[in-house]
């Protein structure tokens, strides 16, 4: 049986030069997150019918107002996006609102009765189907409304936590569950910022160490995502001085492809 892949669009919790924010493209159709979706994809974006958000801090809903102006006049059917009840309000609130972009929620596809993007709840550990993919919704410890996610196809399967500080959840889910063969981790700021990774919850590598003791398993492959670009240097040290990266993991990157 080949391998299931999943591309890389950006992997970082900021923007800077070369560095682009969190994006992974799972098929032709679908995305999780949508921090570069346009600059990942070129011309790929006309294809793109699924997005799965994990919270709506703004590296991960970036793209979603270009991505709907872009591809407006050849949509045929809704762009759907994907995510928790707040997550959704916020988008609609903060961002398609009329205001700061068009509410494509309310405007129609040419020649259309359907509208050009429609918002679709997901609750906590609900699975989605579409084709081959099984998406799962699995609590993490984020903002009030945020999420990870377990991909699944032909039977194995990713997890990425999306931003996260420790969440007993995420490895509970892992030891259960043996189709997850990759873990995607936050790992944003070095561990001397310790309390900041506490007050905006999420993981520097010696917390992400600790954390580790929790997986039961050791056939799991660790990939670090979302590091803040201002600490590139400093985290990539501590990581590879932590040897947090299991079983040939690596530091994603944008174009990176994951095999699971």
């Amino acid at each position: 049986m080949s391998k299931n892949t999943i591309k890389i669009l950006g992997a970082y919790g900021g923007k800077a030069a070369n560095m682009q924010l969190t994006s992974l493209q799972l098929s032709k159709h679908i995305v999780l997150d949508a921090g570069n979706i346009l600059g990942g994809l070129g011309n790929g974006i006309k294809h793109i019918n699924h997005i799965f958000v994990t919270h709506s801090h703004l590296d991960h809903i970036n793209d979603i107002p270009f991505l709907i102006d872009s591809t407006f006049t050849d949509r045929t059917i809704p762009l759907k996006i994907y995510g928790r009840k707040k997550t959704l309000e916020n988008l609609h609130k903060y961002i398609l609102n009329g205001n700061i972009w068009p509410d494509f929620t309310e405007i129609n596809l040419i020649n259309s009765d359907l509208k050009a993007i429609e918002l679709i709840e997901i609750k906590i550990n609900e699975t989605i189907k579409i084709n081959d993919y099984k998406i799962k919704a699995i609590k993490n410890n984020h903002t009030d409304s945020s999420n990870g996610y377990v991909i699944e196809k032909n039977d194995r399967a990713v997890l990425f936590t999306s931003d996260t500080y420790c969440c007993d959840e995420i490895w509970q889910e892992t030891n259960s569950n043996k189709k997850i063969k990759v873990i995607i981790s936050d790992v944003s700021f070095p561990s001397r910022m310790s309390k900041l990774a506490f007050d905006s919850k999420h993981l520097t590598p010696q917390l992400l160490k600790n954390e580790l003791k929790k997986l039961n398993r050791r056939d799991v492959t660790i990939y670090a995502n979302h590091i803040k670009p201002t600490y590139k240097t400093e985290v990539f040290s501590e990581i590879i001085k932590f040897d947090i990266l299991l079983n040939g993991g690596t530091i994603l990157e944008a174009q990176d492809i994951i095999e699971f």
